[in-house]
């Protein structure tokens, strides 16, 4: 090596030149990676609608209340409304959620590119632990909008649009008003489009694409045990009178839930079925109840001298949008040979099979339409009576 210096020269000029070239290139695309790359976090708005949300920051130990409008959430707080509470956030980049009661975010990821030469998209992505969202992705006018929602069940990323999620225990359910969501589970995406819902289970990949409308009502057709969705009840005025009786009966190939009081009763009595709902329908555009009644037999004249006792009422009780106690009710009739004054009720064919609709009730029932639905009834009501019920649906659509 010492007797050619030429030799050694060459081989030192080019190990420069080799890490002058690679200095030359890689810093350059060093420098690019990290304007491409580099994000910063963004504040979150939060306002308040009823009660106080609670909010715990990342690296506090205890959370604090908030009850007016605040600006500054930072990335990885945690937002919990309880049962009298709900909130609206914005994000730094216009999307919205609101927040209905007892709901829990977090706010995984809200960043933006530092540099706005950067082709990476604006980035949110929020933990749903349990609750009902709904939520607005803005439209990407200045850059791209990574919108990932996570449930305990799914992860789901949603385009610009308009969705309602709910979170249980069991289930994540999906509904697409305006937009496009894909819903991830167990390996497998579904891909839901406007007016579109999707469900996934606990350990189960997503059910769908399924229609927005959809029957609430568990076992109204009475093809399972009464005992499946329904709870039985039976009441009389005068406890020497006679009881009701409820039982599955088949009639004509359809399987029917049957009231029957008899015995010359002459006070009044009720025997019926209930289910609870417990649905919020705030958001809702459509609500209507649909079922088949068959009336054989009524003692009491009309639906009673107050238009309560028919031989079949199915009774919605509801919570308005101030949080008041409300109930819609519908009955039917065959005979009112005293001339009653009946209203809310339908004089109806006797032993034919009769199929009711009610038409859309978010509508029909104005500023008094349902936010939350507790329960249906179905009963029978009066003297003796005899009456069939079946098909019944409660069809609502967000």
């Amino acid at each position: 090596m010492r007797q050619n210096p030429e030799r050694l020269a060459w081989i030192v000029l080019l190990t420069a030149f080799a890490i002058f070239c690679t200095i030359a290139v890689s810093l350059p695309l060093g420098v690019r990676a990290y304007v491409r790359g580099a994000t910063s976090a963004q504040r979150t708005r939060l306002t308040p609608i009823s009660g106080t949300i609670r909010v715990l920051e990342p690296g506090v130990d205890e959370p604090f209340a908030v009850t007016t409008p605040k600006d500054d959430i930072p990335e990885g707080s945690k937002i919990v409304a309880d049962a009298t509470s709900g909130a609206f956030l914005t994000f730094f980049e216009n999307s919205t959620l609101r927040l209905y009661e007892n709901t829990q975010v977090t706010l995984r990821t809200t960043r933006a590119p530092r540099f706005s030469s950067s082709t990476q998209p604006n980035t949110i992505e929020i933990t749903l632990e349990g609750g009902r969202l709904s939520v607005g992705v803005a439209p990407a006018i200045v850059r791209p909008v990574h919108f990932e929602l996570h449930t305990p069940q799914a992860v789901i990323t949603l385009g610009e649009g308009s969705y309602s999620i709910q979170v249980s225990s069991e289930e994540t359910q999906i509904v697409t008003r305006v937009g496009q969501a894909a819903v991830s589970a167990m390996g497998q995406t579904v891909t839901i489009e406007q007016r579109e819902r999707t469900t996934v289970a606990t350990g189960q990949p997503p059910v769908g694409p399924l229609p927005t409308v959809r029957n609430v009502i568990i076992n109204g057709d009475f093809q399972e045990s009464l005992d499946i969705g329904w709870l039985r009840y039976d009441y009389k005025d005068v406890a020497e009178e006679a009881s009701g009786v409820i039982d599955i009966v088949v009639d004509n190939a359809r399987r029917a839930v049957r009231f029957t009081r008899d015995g010359g009763n002459i006070y009044h009595g009720e025997t019926g079925i209930t289910q609870m709902v417990e649905l919020d329908v705030r958001d809702f555009s459509y609500l209507e109840l649909r079922l088949d009644v068959r009336l054989l037999e009524q003692t009491l004249s009309g639906c009673g001298y107050r238009s309560t006792e028919c031989p079949i009422i199915v009774r919605l009780d509801y919570k308005d949008v101030h949080n008041n106690d409300r109930h819609w009710y519908h009955g039917f009739y065959y005979q009112n040979v005293d001339n009653l004054p009946v209203w809310e009720a339908d004089l109806v064919p006797q032993n034919v099979w009769y199929p009711y609709e009610s038409g859309n009730l978010m509508e029909l029932l104005g500023d008094a339409r349902p936010a939350y639905l507790t329960s249906i009834r179905i009963y029978a009501s009066g003297w003796d009576y005899q009456s069939m019920v079946t098909n019944v649906e409660l069809l609502a659509e967000e």
